[in-house]
């Protein structure tokens, strides 16, 4: 009886096939000779460089080359963070790597019993770029996210130990804060799952982005008690909701507007929340920057920036740094090494404006840019060239700037045109509803077996 399912169900399978593909060359044969991919990139390559042409001037952060010391070796570099003494503290993996073969599909560290990484993991550099102290080894298995508070405190997370670390000036070995437990991943008010990055508050009250699982930010108190959290994950019930986080992977505190800002990295936007209550405030997004933005930092200079780092190259669009104008959500500005970056990580910038750094995880660098205006241009003064718009969603709304939009249309020519638009719409939407099927159906065999694929990059 097994055996003749199993026949009727391959059976089925295959006509579902065949059907799927009856309709994609249906559907192929539709299209034309404009809507074919080649013409499509080069048209949108060309819009990408011209947008890039006017945000890229004599007056954008500038790359600082030879820094830091070439001679200090990094391991994937995750996280970078300016202390309250201007100094910049770079957060890496040592000999530690994460591949696919680092968890398991319920998230599990698989080298529990190696030891931790033998290396300093924190390295401290001065604005010159020489080493001035490190610290951070046999502490750490899987380095992510790291920042210091008005203090002096240092905060990380290890994703591997599902873990959230607070170390005061006085002590660089023992934390004086644990949060989660070790090697523990789970989704309640005492755990965490991959937790991804960390923001303080001057009243030491601070927020964990918990990141690759649980799809949250949680607000603590000082002393380490749950206020608050928000967030969840992607469902057809939730939609496109505010809310909805997919990898919120870094945290800018903009204090002086009460406001946490995410980095939520699969949606390719910065969702912004009021620090005190978790209310959605608005969000930034921009078809220059793409579909995955990996960290936010935030300056209070001219009326508030956003510094962001989108990911790595997939499309025609290049994986850089730009500069939101908060107020306004406009891309006021863009910077990257020479060739672009590859897999920008993290982003950092001084109080001031005046220094920004960008941690890559492949190759291992860690990038400083400097902006001769220091954030010291006059309030009002609006720059003269004109800028690519962001989209800004505010309470729900979604504004769009002038020449806002997201791909390249055209009208079809000859006799074809209608009849191709027609023929390639009903193709794609049978071929579509085919392959629902055969998802479906694949899915139905193979419930409780399949494994939630990993982000590419980390």
């Amino acid at each position: 009886m097994i055996f003749y399912n199993n026949i009727s169900y391959d059976k089925k399978m295959f006509q579902l096939f065949v059907l799927y593909l009856f309709f994609s060359c249906v559907s192929a044969r539709r299209y034309p000779e404009e809507y074919y991919p080649g013409n499509y990139y080069n048209q949108e390559e060309a819009r990408i460089n011209a947008a890039l042409e006017k945000l890229d001037t004599d007056d954008s952060p500038q790359y600082v080359p030879n820094w830091p010391n070439t001679t200090i070796k990094l391991g994937q570099v995750s996280g970078v963070a300016i202390d309250n003494s201007g100094h910049t503290l770079v957060f890496h993996r040592g000999s530690n790597t994460w591949d696919a073969t680092t968890f398991s599909m319920r998230n599990i560290y698989q080298f529990i019993g190696d030891p931790p990484i033998p290396q300093p993991t924190i390295l401290v550099f001065n604005e010159t770029g020489e080493l001035v102290d490190s610290w951070g080894q046999n502490l750490f298995y899987m380095p992510h996210g790291i920042t210091a508070d008005r203090e002096g405190n240092v905060w990380v997370t290890d994703v591997a130990l599902h873990q959230v670390f607070k170390f005061t000036p006085q002590s660089r070995t023992q934390p004086a804060l644990v949060l989660g437990e070790k090697f523990v991943p789970r989704d309640d008010d005492y755990h965490f799952c991959k937790p991804s990055a960390v923001a303080v508050l001057a009243s030491g009250d601070f927020f964990v982005a918990d990141g690759y699982c649980n799809a949250r930010v949680v607000k603590f108190a000082r002393d380490g008690s749950k206020i608050l959290q928000w967030g969840k994950r992607s469902s057809g019930r939730f939609g496109d909701s505010a809310f909805v986080l997919n990898v919120p992977h870094a945290l800018a505190l903009a204090e002086d507007r009460g406001e946490l800002c995410v980095a939520d990295r699969e949606r390719g936007r910065v969702a912004c929340f009021r620090a005190d209550s978790g209310a959605f405030s608005g969000a930034f997004r921009s078809w220059l920057v793409g579909p995955k933005l990996y960290s936010v930092a935030y300056a209070p200079v001219d009326g508030g920036r956003l510094y962001i780092v989108n990911g790595p190259r997939l499309s025609a669009v290049p994986s850089r740094g730009y500069v939101i104008d908060y107020a306004s959500g406009r891309l006021v500005d863009t910077f990257a090494a020479a060739g672009g970056f590859s897999s920008p990580h993290d982003v950092a910038v001084s109080p001031d404006g005046g220094s920004i750094y960008v941690a890559e995880l492949d190759p291992h660098r860690v990038y400083k840019f400097a902006d001769s205006r220091n954030g010291t241009k006059e309030p009002g003064v609006n720059v003269t060239h004109a800028k690519p718009t962001a989209t800004v969603e505010a309470r729900g709304l979604i504004l769009n700037g002038p020449g806002e939009g997201v791909g390249v249309s055209g009208a079809s020519g000859g006799s074809s045109g209608a009849w191709g638009a027609w023929g390639g719409a009903l193709g794609g939407a049978l071929a579509a509803a085919g392959a629902t099927l055969l998802v479906a159906l694949c899915r139905a065999r193979n419930t409780g077996k399949a494994r939630r694929g990993e982000p590419l990059l980390h």
